[in-house]
């Protein structure tokens, strides 16, 4: 049985509220632009970003967000630790910091999307209980390649096992998994002229060719449109057919 998630439409039709994002981020804020330029590009009005989170205060993605003029909300994650004198990194620490997130965040608990755009923490099962389905990451790898390990970039991974392409894979955020379930990847990357000499060079290049595409595609295209569901077991559909493992392809 095909259980349906919430629909979102950003097309808005009389009566009907905006599709409503919190978008959570820790570091430049590329992915974040991303998404707001693709609002302004295809004139996008009836979605809105409601608030934007970050666990770095001063991060350059808070500091582009306030300075085209959306709600910032942050709690420095160092500063919380430090201050309680534990680790940050277990689970019992997540949902302690998450817990007082979502009190900073209360007014927004109707959100219909969740996007992590290089949010660099884990989330804890609080939020996994309150927005089932509905928090989307991505990876800028294949998530299937069964060589990825932790700490490495994806890029330089997929070099040292002599991949000619790398493609970047949006996902389903799931608890106690390091990656969720695939939704979509975007166009392949060739990496034929490029090495580990010159890898800040390749990263650049994929967040341009693939990242900056693929994230609004599945935000405004396949969700905005009401086209995405999962069933009880957490399988994921576009238009009723079951979206294979490595997500369906951009």
């Amino acid at each position: 049985m095909v259980i349906s998630m919430r629909k979102f439409n950003i097309y808005k039709k009389k009566g009907e509220m905006p599709m409503k994002i919190g978008v959570f981020l820790s570091g430049s804020g590329t992915n974040f632009e991303a998404i707001i330029n693709y609002m302004k590009t295809y004139d996008i009005d009836n979605a809105e970003i409601s608030f934007v989170f970050t666990n770095v205060p001063d991060c350059a993605g808070a500091l582009k967000a306030l300075d085209n003029g959306f709600k910032v909300i942050s709690l420095s994650s160092k500063r919380f630790f430090n201050n309680i004198g534990i680790s940050p990194d277990d689970a019992d620490s997540r949902i302690l910091y998450d817990r007082d997130v979502l009190k900073l965040l209360s007014e927004f608990k109707d959100m219909d999307i969740i996007v992590l755009a290089g949010y660099r923490r884990r989330l804890s099962s609080l939020f996994y209980e309150i927005f089932r389905n509905r928090i989307i990451n991505m990876y800028p790898g294949d998530i299937t390649k069964k060589y990825l390990v932790k700490g490495v970039p994806a890029s330089l991974q997929a070099l040292r096992n002599n991949d000619t392409q790398i493609k970047c894979t949006v996902y389903v955020d799931r608890e106690n998994v390091r990656f969720g379930t695939a939704i979509l990847q975007s166009n392949p990357v060739y990496l034929e002229n490029f090495s580990e000499d010159n890898i800040d060079e390749l990263n650049k290049f994929i967040r341009e060719k693939a990242e900056w595409t693929a994230l609004p595609h599945v935000i405004f295209e396949i969700i905005g449109k009401e086209r995405l569901s999962a069933d009880d077991k957490g399988r994921l559909y576009l238009d009723d057919n079951i979206i294979p493992e490595n997500g369906i392809q951009l």
